[in-house]
């Protein structure tokens, strides 16, 4: 199910293109289900890349989308509808609801706000900090977001981070508890301890001391007058 967004002026201009004419109050709508290519639908992926962050065990994980024009609205999209069959058999999953967040603003410093509803503050546990985590991470992708504020019927949300709550707008630092596992750091790491290695080798001339005692075992040669 497709999550219902709430449009401002800024959202509408940029669905203009679709018949959507700016409009001075906010009103649902839906973004296009048909902009979205899901991988391995068969035939190349086309459009624009956009890196939506699901959950996999208790971290975020990365899945591919594209679309003709990534926007907050549609990334949001993909953020609720969650993993294709592929993914959810490999462990994907989301940690957020179908029904509880919608975007209201996106302003000129980056700051974008997300209305959630009362059912949002109702998530258990874990579950609620990787579903702000996802959503975070996810628009902080796109160029025109840097941070993330969260409303519940226009009142600030007080969110879990790393640190504590807050109610201010958060950003990737805030959930770097659960960022994505790092791909290939462990492929260096051993290298980088293969020189210690060679240390001993070189306590090798050391073992070559006692061999200049050597001469020191020929002075009885002196009998010899």
């Amino acid at each position: 199910m497709r999550l219902r967004v709430l449009g401002v002026a800024l959202a509408a201009a940029l669905l203009t293109g679709c018949g959507v004419s700016a409009q001075d109050t906010a009103e649902p709508l839906r973004t296009g289900v048909p902009l979205v290519t899901q991988p391995g639908a068969g035939g190349p992926a086309t459009g624009q890349r956009l890196t939506v962050y699901l959950v996999r065990g208790a971290r975020l994980t990365e899945v591919e989308r594209r679309m003709d024009a990534p926007t907050v609205a549609a990334a949001l999209d993909q953020v609720v509808d969650g993993p294709t069959r592929a993914e959810a058999a490999d462990g994907v999953r989301t940690a957020l609801a179908p029904e509880v967040v919608g975007v209201e603003v996106v302003l000129p410093d980056g700051t974008t706000t997300v209305a959630v509803t009362r059912g949002f503050t109702s998530i258990t546990g874990g579950n609620q900090l990787l579903a702000v985590a996802q959503v975070v991470w996810t628009l902080t992708g796109l160029p025109t977001v840097t941070r993330v504020r969260f409303t519940v019927e226009g009142m600030p949300v007080e969110l879990p981070t790393d640190t504590g709550l807050s109610t201010g707008p958060v950003g990737r630092g805030d959930y770097l508890s659960v960022a994505p596992a790092e791909r290939t750091p462990s492929g260096t790491a051993p290298s980088g301890t293969a020189p210690s290695q060679t240390a001993p080798s070189q306590t090798g001339p050391s073992q070559t001391a006692p061999s200049q005692t050597g001469p020191s075992e020929t002075a009885p040669a002196d009998p010899e007058d």
